[in-house]
């Protein structure tokens, strides 16, 4: 099933970046979005609800299904830089960033991206935990050296009731 889960993320079928909003409830007939089974009346049923860079669409998994598809879509993309167009890094996790500083000047910073009052990306200085200044912007990221799966494995994952 991981695997599974991997190359449906890998190649776009599936999202990396967590949902908007997450639902959890009886089944409704449709099919899990991992396993491609029906997900029954009388299974537990996770909607999940993407917008943004995901185009707002929603998805429907089996409970089991939806646990690993958010293990893996936590795990490391391989590779160094991502450029933020292509997938912003996670919310709440402490990322590597090269930021640009205007007047043709950058450096690189440990950043955590954050969500502002009206859902918006606020980007944090992950030492100190203040803002960035307004004319730094995030180019690409990476996760810093020595960071595991482990990591990412302790934020919690459990569902938010709306």
């Amino acid at each position: 099933m991981r695997v599974c889960a991997r190359e449906r993320i890998e190649s776009g079928l599936l999202p990396r970046t967590k949902a908007t909003r997450t639902w959890g409830g009886r089944g409704s007939g449709f099919n899990c979005c991992l396993c491609d089974g029906v997900i029954a009346a009388s299974e537990p049923e996770m909607e999940l609800e993407f917008e943004g860079n995901e185009a707002a669409r929603s998805l429907r998994f089996h409970l089991q299904c939806h646990s690993v598809w958010d293990l893996e879509r936590r795990v490391p993309e391989h590779g160094s830089w991502t450029p933020l167009e292509k997938t912003p890094p996670p919310f709440d996790t402490s990322v590597e960033a090269r930021l640009s500083m205007g007047a043709g000047r950058e450096v690189i910073l440990g950043i955590v991206r954050t969500k502002g009052r009206e859902g918006e990306s606020v980007w944090m200085n992950a030492v100190t935990h203040a803002p960035l200044p307004a004319a730094w912007l995030p180019v690409e990221w990476r996760y810093p050296a020595g960071f595991e799966v482990a990591d990412l494995l302790a934020e919690s994952s459990a569902p938010k009731r709306a």
